[in-house]
């Protein structure tokens, strides 16, 4: 049975247009809603008996009730809800031993047709419109387990109260949540950051809403247009079996990975932020498993095409322009918080002077704390100074990086 439509990702953003959701939010719940539907019985393999599945975690981040974080969730959590044989997390599957119990009980097996053999699984995927509820305080023992789940390894042993160890057989964990930029402090800790969790997530970042709606009438074009993604979801979800490159993709591939590799090696990364390090390291494994959801989004010839290549990094590099302000103040320096308040208030604006910027934050950011942080912006070539004697104040004029 052929799909309904061609390609469900643009459908997708063409059937959530008119909320106001940016469409990078929509365009990665789309991701994670697909990852989830394909679950562990889609492959890759890659190397030596390495295997890649087409699990994401995906993290949205925007200031509470600003970016409508919550409503892109939302829409993408009923989407695949509506289809049969995924395991959806509850809300209240928080915290590690809740995760491990939510695995055991999606524990299920089909038959792969690439060597029709039984294969077991336990595949959840986990919408989070809260991140912080999700992964608590900096809970560094569910963030180590968290970033062992990403591989979505063929065993992986636990230890248990009173019955020793246990083991959960072809886990995969699919994850989409939202925090806001301020939540991230308390929830990863900073000796966390840059390598092993931070390093598997797709931060999608954004500073407002797409556009303002003050009344959502669905028509019933919308409806049929859901129907019809909801049918063709449920087709994704029934795909199985080893996903190949075909020629054309390979190559390009081939080309991008050396290409990539050889500006990392000589210090230029996709994304010029220490922090970053880890995420520019695997870069090429996030390429690949969004290959492998553009792929099942486009048909289910399971074949990683040149079409999926490009797609795959176009949706990649957009995401990567905003992903450097994912942890915004979040730094070693004790006013890293007052200098990103101050540079971003200054870039918003334009100009602004030192008297309007100390009433605004006065609650936040005393008189000593913006001194530091005018002196730092400056230094970084990102503000003029100038003085004003006959107002007695300053001015700060943004006049971008350099």
């Amino acid at each position: 049975m052929a799909r309904e439509l061609n390609g469900w990702l643009d459908n997708y953003l063409r059937y959530t247009e008119h909320t106001e959701s940016p469409t990078s939010y929509h365009t990665w719940c789309a991701m994670s809603v697909i990852a989830g539907a394909l679950q562990r019985r889609v492959y890759l393999r890659w190397g030596l008996g390495q295997v890649i599945y087409p699990n994401l975690y995906v993290v949205l981040i925007g200031q509470s009730g600003k970016t409508r974080k919550g409503v892109a969730i939302g829409i993408a959590k009923d989407f695949l809800k509506s289809v049969p044989g995924i395991t959806v997390t509850p809300e209240s599957s928080s915290g590690r031993q809740a995760m491990i119990l939510a695995m055991k009980r999606a524990a299920t097996n089909f038959m792969d047709p690439s060597d029709n053999k039984i294969k077991f699984h336990c595949a959840v995927t986990s919408f989070s419109e809260e991140l912080s509820v999700f992964l608590g305080q900096g809970d560094i023992a569910y963030l180590a387990s968290l970033t062992d789940w990403y591989d979505s390894k063929d065993d992986w042993e636990y230890e248990t109260v009173g019955r020793g160890k246990d083991s959960l057989q072809g886990l995969c964990l699919n994850l989409c949540g939202g925090t806001a930029p301020d939540w991230i402090q308390s929830m990863i800790p900073q000796e966390a950051l840059g390598g092993g969790f931070t390093s598997r997530i797709i931060f999608v970042v954004e500073e407002k809403k797409k556009h303002i709606v003050p009344e959502y009438n669905i028509d019933e074009a919308t409806i049929a247009l859901g129907e019809k993604l909801r049918r063709d979801l449920e087709r994704i979800g029934n795909l199985k079996g080893e996903i190949k490159f075909t020629d054309e993709g390979k190559e390009l591939y081939k080309s991008w990975y050396i290409r990539e590799t050889e500006k990392l090696d000589s210090g230029h990364p996709a994304i010029d932020d220490s922090r970053f390090s880890g995420y520019c390291e695997r870069r090429a494994t996030h390429l690949r498993k969004m290959m492998m959801v553009c792929s099942a989004s486009r048909g289910d010839d399971l074949l990683l095409t040149g079409e999926d290549f490009h797609k795959a990094r176009q949706l990649m590099e957009q995401v990567e322009v905003n992903m450097g302000k994912t942890f915004g103040g979040f730094g070693k320096s004790r006013t890293s918080d007052e200098v990103e308040v101050v540079m971003n208030f200054i870039r918003d604006s334009g100009t602004t002077t030192r008297k309007l910027l100390l009433g605004k934050f006065f609650r936040d950011i005393e008189p000593q704390a913006l001194t530091i942080a005018e002196q730092t912006l400056q230094q970084m070539g990102v503000i003029k100074i100038t003085l004003k004697p006959e107002m007695q104040d300053k001015v700060y004029t943004w006049i971008g990086n350099k």
